[in-house]
């Protein structure tokens, strides 16, 4: 399995649409047959940047197969595609919604790739953050055992935040990850090896 963990955008910043473009050009490198996309971090978007649909009209000429983890019938019908997790504010409907359909969940832990950003890059640590900074801590899907992300990491200030929550969660590890860049890593080699796309910072912290 390798894992290509964006750290998500700033709208007010002009980033997602370079942060569009990085994950496209990322997923068409990997060149899948089809993409299950998770969406469920946000499930009323509001933002233009992220309105329904983004990621398949992001995709559409692209020859790749879009299936929806939404659909119960795209689930069923798909073997072994990359995996696509969005980010939003709704992180437990994340984390419930692909724990809560079997399916989905096999077809994510036995991935050969996963692509995530924001809330859909936190959501493979051992750990995630459920809300707001200085919120709740609740368990994520522990593709990267004993581990807590944080996207947008320097662009909002989150270099405490990140060893609060290593020492509040007990965490050897912790991955400070900024926008429009992304930690590539197979779990099992983590943290000897890892590399990155794109041109901001990856912090990764070690207890």
């Amino acid at each position: 399995m390798k894992l290509y963990l964006f750290g998500g955008a700033e709208i007010q910043l002009n980033q997602a649409q370079p942060l569009k473009d990085l994950i496209k050009k990322t997923i068409l490198q990997l060149n899948p047959k089809s993409v299950l996309h998770i969406p469920y971090a946000r499930p009323n978007p509001t933002e233009e940047e992220w309105k329904e649909g983004w990621f398949k009209e992001t995709m559409k000429d692209t020859g790749i197969e879009i299936l929806d983890a939404r659909n119960q019938a795209d689930v069923e019908k798909v073997t072994n595609p990359l995996i696509f997790i969005n980010g939003g504010h709704g992180r437990p409907d994340l984390i419930n919604g692909i724990n809560n359909n079997k399916k989905v969940l096999n077809l994510v832990l036995n991935a050969e790739y996963i692509v995530g950003e924001s809330s859909g890059s936190m959501v493979v640590g051992e750990y995630m953050r459920k809300g707001k900074e200085g919120g709740k801590i609740t368990h994520g899907l522990g593709i990267l055992k004993d581990t807590i992300i944080e996207p947008h990491y320097t662009e909002r200030n989150y270099q405490q935040l990140l060893k609060d929550e290593m020492k509040q969660t007990n965490a050897k590890y912790g991955i400070g990850i900024d926008c429009i860049t992304a930690i590539v890593v197979n779990p099992t080699e983590f943290p000897s090896k890892w590399s990155k796309i794109g041109n901001g910072i990856i912090d990764v912290k070690i207890t």
